[in-house]
């Protein structure tokens, strides 16, 4: 049975790598899904985010480039690496990459060669990683294809990512992460075909692996392009939501889970839970401060210097209070005369 089962996966790999590499061969891969105009707009610069392409020389010619969204209003240290589905133009993910980079995440989708990420062309996450040596935490996904080489990446190259987000997609056995520590998300709708595919792959993810499920979302809205004009055999399968709707939800998953690798929010709840714990009920008094610092200081250069300074010295702050009661009632003071200040 053992033998059967081996058998069955290589075939079946097989099968699939000779079906997605079959323009290769022939060296006649077909034109990809365009994006929408919506694509197009969203890979312009703004007040929150600036769009960069970078060319990588090392890679193939036609394919050697990834798109860059970067917040501009502060330093990330979280990133988000995107892998586009098959035969799809990575242009189609700018609106939920420019979204995503305006809540504060690196976020960068790699062009593929062939417009497919298989082979080689699926470890190119590790240039992206090499390139931006600021960020602490590295978080890799896709869509469809490009979600399965994402797993596969993560498989290979654990040491690299923290995570992995799974956009209408799922790993195959051979590529199973069952038994990596890494933290998953499984976003998909319910108008994707071969729904059984999805509930199966549970097996092939870590136990503690998050699924949500779009109500009447389907494959090709998880990108802003025309399926209408995408390869014969792509999938065409309405939706019964907009893509506007499919859309916020999917970006709305991704960034909560985004969220679980800032290490400047787990400061930030720290903090608020020691404050809470030193004034007791008097909780307002945590959302005058959270208040004051996002409205207030953060309007000016002084101010943000400082909010920076707060992330750097907090855990050390709370770890002395835990540790010290003296020390905390000294702190008590000092926020206190805080209060006083800005409630002027």
């Amino acid at each position: 049975m053992k033998i059967q089962k081996i058998t069955i996966i290589i075939l079946t790999s097989l099968i699939v790598f000779l079906y997605c590499s079959r323009n290769i061969i022939a060296d006649d891969p077909p034109d990809p899904c365009p994006p929408l105009a919506e694509a197009l707009d969203a890979m312009q610069s703004d007040s929150a985010v600036t769009v960069e392409t970078v060319v990588v020389e090392e890679w193939e010619e036609d394919s050697n480039f990834y798109y860059s969204f970067r917040p501009k209003n502060t330093d990330p240290t979280v990133g988000f690496i995107i892998y586009p589905g098959a035969y799809v133009d990575p242009i189609a993910y700018a609106p939920p990459a420019h979204t995503i980079a305006a809540k504060g995440y690196l976020t960068v989708i790699v062009k593929m060669k062939n417009n497919l990420a298989i082979g080689e062309t699926a470890e190119r996450a590790s240039k992206v990683l090499s390139d931006y040596g600021e960020i602490k935490k590295w978080v890799i996904g896709g869509h469809s294809m490009g979600g399965a080489a994402s797993c596969y990446y993560a498989k290979n190259f654990t040491d690299n990512v923290d995570g992995v987000i799974l956009w209408a997609a799922y790993p195959t056995e051979i590529w199973r992460i069952d038994d990596k520590d890494l933290k998953v998300i499984s976003i998909y709708g319910t108008k994707n075909p071969n729904l059984e595919n999805f509930e199966a792959s549970a097996e092939h993810l870590p136990p503690d692996t998050l699924f949500v499920v779009i109500e009447g979302g389907n494959h090709s809205q998880f990108g802003w392009y025309d399926a209408s004009l995408c390869p014969e055999g792509m999938d065409r399968t309405p939706a019964d939501i907009t893509i506007e709707e499919q859309q916020n939800q999917i970006i709305q998953a991704t960034t909560d889970f985004l969220e679980l690798f800032n290490t400047t929010t787990t400061t930030t709840i720290t903090m608020i839970c020691t404050i809470e714990e030193i004034y007791g009920t008097e909780v307002h008094k945590t959302e005058q401060l959270r208040y004051f610092r996002d409205n207030v200081l953060s309007q000016t250069p002084e101010g943000q210097e400082l909010i920076k300074l707060y992330y750097q010295w907090s855990p050390v702050i709370v770890n002395a209070m835990e540790a010290n009661e003296e020390f905390k009632q000294d702190m008590k003071k000092i926020i206190d005369g805080i209060f006083e200040l800005i409630t002027e």
